[in-house]
């Protein structure tokens, strides 16, 4: 049945009066393209009212379950998102927030230690600049916050064993726009738990849940658009098959030995951030 054909459909849309007390034209625009795709979807599908109720009942369970981010994530939603967000060609692109942020976290300082001496795992550096997307300059004194799993793929608020805050921070750019951190190489991860809504559809599509080994970050400043974005590991056998489909190219970072430190790998990274109001 074409969209012509589906009498319903037409009822619907011509159902919201433009001009109505209280209206909201874009909205209502907004609403109308999902209304058609919605009919296209159940046209093509020929599902009954009785499936169609099932569905809705599942996203409910998966709603009170609290997963309706990883679902968005895990069919690509968040990523395409993202992507349709973008604006500027020049800066650095944005990436899947996660649950774990902490904005509050005590600021330190710059250079910053990320990892207590004590942290196991791969020592690595982190160096970069926060740069300016429209004019490639240095911006001094952007904030940055950093946050990171362990080595085995935790973060501290998930896992007991950890101290509070461990493997995040807060620091400030220099008058460079230069930063420096001191860390461990993260894990990957396994995201949710089978036995969900959301990880039963995983199982029963062939899905995996494989998170690729990161490291989240955010840059605030004002006059600028705040960045929020991930660093992944050039090599790492879980890049192409990440399961929300976050390892973009322009996250992929190169890792090589330090030169400087025996025991420690290095990381740079220029990041762009766009201003408020584009020139």
């Amino acid at each position: 049945m074409s969209t012509q054909d589906n009498y319903t459909l037409q009822r619907a849309l011509a159902a919201m009066c433009h001009g109505a007390p209280g209206s909201d034209a874009t909205l209502q625009a907004q609403f109308g393209i999902a209304l058609r795709h919605f009919h296209a979807m159940l046209d093509e599908l020929q599902l009954t009212d009785a499936q169609l109720y099932r569905i809705a009942a599942w996203l409910g369970r998966v709603a009170a379950q609290d997963e309706l981010i990883m679902l968005c994530d895990m069919m690509g939603l968040t990523m395409r998102a993202l992507d349709l967000a973008r604006t500027g060609e020049q800066a650095t692109p944005q990436n899947v927030t996660g649950p774990f942020p902490k904005d509050q976290v005590a600021e330190g300082s710059n250079p910053c230690h990320l990892a207590t001496a004590e942290e196991p795992g791969q020592r690595l550096e982190v160096r970069g600049r926060v740069l300016d997307a429209r004019t490639g300059q240095p911006v001094p004194g952007a904030t940055l916050i950093v946050w990171q799993p362990n080595q085995f793929g935790r973060y501290e608020n998930e896992d007991d064993s950890q101290s509070e805050d461990n493997l995040r921070g807060k620091l400030r750019c220099d008058g460079e726009g230069g930063f420096q951190i001191f860390t461990v190489r993260p894990g990957g991860y396994i995201i949710g738990r089978e036995d969900t809504e959301v990880g039963v559809l995983m199982r029963r599509l062939g899905r995996n849940r494989q998170r690729a080994p990161h490291i989240h970050y955010r840059v605030v400043q004002p006059g600028y658009r705040t960045l929020t974005s991930q660093i992944y590991f050039k090599g790492d056998p879980a890049n192409p098959v990440d399961c929300i489909f976050s390892t973009i190219e322009d996250h992929i970072v190169e890792v090589r030995p330090h030169p400087q430190r025996d025991g420690y790998q290095l990381l740079t990274l220029d990041v762009a951030i766009e201003p408020e109001v584009p020139a």
